[in-house]
């Protein structure tokens, strides 16, 4: 370490000066609406947790030294915009102390006369100037979003007041000669929402750009050891319970794990020390305890353990004890390296995306259906009827169009590799986000699939005049539900993933079980093209 120019570990005592200001900011915060002290913290708390992974993992000192350089220069500016606001928040609150103090002094109503408002804005273009300054001698520092929407409000001409690092010539002159010497773009925002949130964003030198959406390289690290684990095992396999028994006694004495079973198998089996859950309400409470979860079988064991929870998902870590193994990448042979490896963390997890499908009774006497999750598809199908089905299709409030078919399939990424690619749908990447709208044998040919963004929301409608008399739900093939005449079924993209542990990580995991278990564009190899002999 000493060979690159720095110090051999660097320990917590590195970070005390930017824990400091973290919390005199906290104390001066005065319940504003603009704190960031918990932004801050997070901040901290994953320099931390960087720092710990990184010793832990022994990684090369120079991109250690660069991580923590980056670190500090993001909580750096994030307690830079927290005094920007503060400071902005404190003129503001003078300047209404002043009108307060002369209304209570006359008990009147009176407007502000010009004098203060000429006081306020002299102050506020204090601050500016200072703020410029400050950009001036620190050319490399990126404006924050704050300063640009505060320039932007009290500027009236485009670009005054814009400065610039890009190397051009301060002075506006330029040796083109062109008309366009001195002219930009007028300022503005971005007002982005999806169908939870809306962001106000406002772009750098007034440029439209795109950041990256999806997330295919996502790391686990623990900050404190894991306690409790719950392993679900394939039904009436006797190698698969053997395994189970042989892993429970290892993660019970040389982990020191406490170890979850369900309830079946734990009456079954009786192994010492292991627990399990006595009712529904039991369950809910208990399934917050679960650090990770282990699952003995095939790809219908992962759905299994997906359906078991409402909510959040701890990681499961698949071993491939069934009979395709597309979501199963593990080798029980080598059980005790993998687990191993998860209990350590620093493991790369695939974050699949799951469905969340809900069912309105057009008939209040009919009991309605809350949010059943999918894992894979959820399907929508004629049931034992031999007449096609008609539904309405909704997306965000819009009719898009009307079906006539056998059904129509509701995928994930995940699920697009199963029953939506046997109808001809496409396979598509688990970090994609997005649903696929799969038809299942359409009465039209020009009824191609679709893929909708991940925050839409699909309503599918049994209308009133079908001439079907039902037609059935299924999640994940199972908890299948008859849809009568005016009942529609609401889908959309859940906010509670299933993060599967990667082998090794999520593009190369997916690409092997494509090959693997797909025999994915494989075929006999041509053969080389060689020079004619002379």
């Amino acid at each position: 370490m000493e060979e690159f120019g720095m110090r051999s570990s660097p320990s917590m005592n590195d970070f005390e000066d930017l824990e400091g200001p973290t919390r005199r900011l906290s104390l001066s915060s005065n319940g504003s609406g603009y704190a960031l002290e918990e932004d801050i913290r997070a901040m901290g708390d994953q320099m931390r947790r960087v720092l710990a992974f990184c010793e832990a993992q022994s990684q090369n000192p120079i991109r250690l030294q660069a991580k923590i350089n980056e670190l500090k220069e993001q909580l750096q500016l994030a307690i830079e915009e927290k005094n920007y606001w503060m400071k902005r928040c404190k003129e503001v609150m003078e300047c209404a102390e002043n009108r307060i103090n002369n209304l209570r002094s006359t008990g009147l109503v009176q407007p502000s006369t010009p004098a203060e408002d000429a006081e306020c804005d002299r102050k506020r273009k204090e601050t500016l100037a200072k703020d410029m300054q400050i950009v001036k001698n620190h050319p490399r520092r990126k404006r924050t979003n704050s300063e640009l929407i505060f320039i932007a409000d009290n500027f009236g001409s485009p670009g005054e007041g814009i400065y610039q690092d890009d190397g051009s010539s301060s002075s506006g002159e330029s040796d083109s000669g062109s008309d366009c010497v001195g002219l930009e773009r007028s300022s503005f925002r971005l007002l982005q929402c999806s169908d939870e949130q809306c962001e106000v964003f406002t772009p750098m030198n007034r440029s439209i750009r795109t950041q990256h959406r999806s997330r295919n390289n996502v790391q686990f690290m623990w900050d404190q050891p894991p306690k409790t684990v719950l392993i679900i095992k394939k039904p009436n396999e006797p190698v698969v319970t053997d395994t189970l028994v042989r892993m429970t006694k290892w993660l019970q004495q040389e982990k020191h794990l406490v170890v979850m079973l369900e309830p079946s198998v734990h009456k079954e089996l009786q192994l010492p020390r292991t627990t399990t859950w006595a009712s529904d309400e039991d369950w809910e409470e208990c399934q917050y305890c679960i650090d990770f979860v282990i699952s003995l079988g095939g790809d219908g064991t992962v759905l299994w353990v997906s359906s078991m929870f409402k909510k959040s998902v701890p990681p499961v870590i698949a071993f491939a004890m069934g009979s395709l193994g597309f979501l199963t990448p593990f080798d029980v042979d080598d059980e005790v390296d993998h687990l191993t490896s998860v209990i350590n963390g620093g493991f790369y997890m695939s974050l699949r995306s799951r469905l969340v499908g809900s069912i309105v009774r057009h008939n209040k006497e009919h009991e309605p259906i809350p949010g059943v999750h999918a894992l894979n598809e959820i399907v929508v199908d004629r049931g034992p009827s031999a007449a096609l089905v008609e539904l309405d299709v909704f997306c965000d409030g819009l009719q898009i169009t009307k079906i006539a078919a056998d059904g129509i399939i509701i995928a994930t990424p995940t699920g697009s590799t199963a029953y939506s690619l046997s109808a001809g749908g496409s396979m598509t990447h688990p970090s994609v986000p997005s649903m696929l709208f799969t038809p299942i044998c359409p009465h039209t040919l020009s009824f191609r699939p679709l893929l909708f963004h991940d925050s839409a929301t699909l309503k599918i409608v049994f209308p009133l005049t079908s001439r079907a008399s039902s037609a059935y739900v299924s999640f994940d093939g199972k908890n299948r539900v008859q849809l009568n005449r005016g009942d529609s079924l609401v889908v959309r993209v859940s906010s509670y993933p299933l993060p599967a542990v990667c082998r090794v990580n999520e593009n190369q995991d997916w690409f092997e079980s494509m090959i693997t278990n797909l025999n994915w564009n494989q075929r006999r190899a041509q053969k080389p093209w060689t020079l004619p002999p002379q």
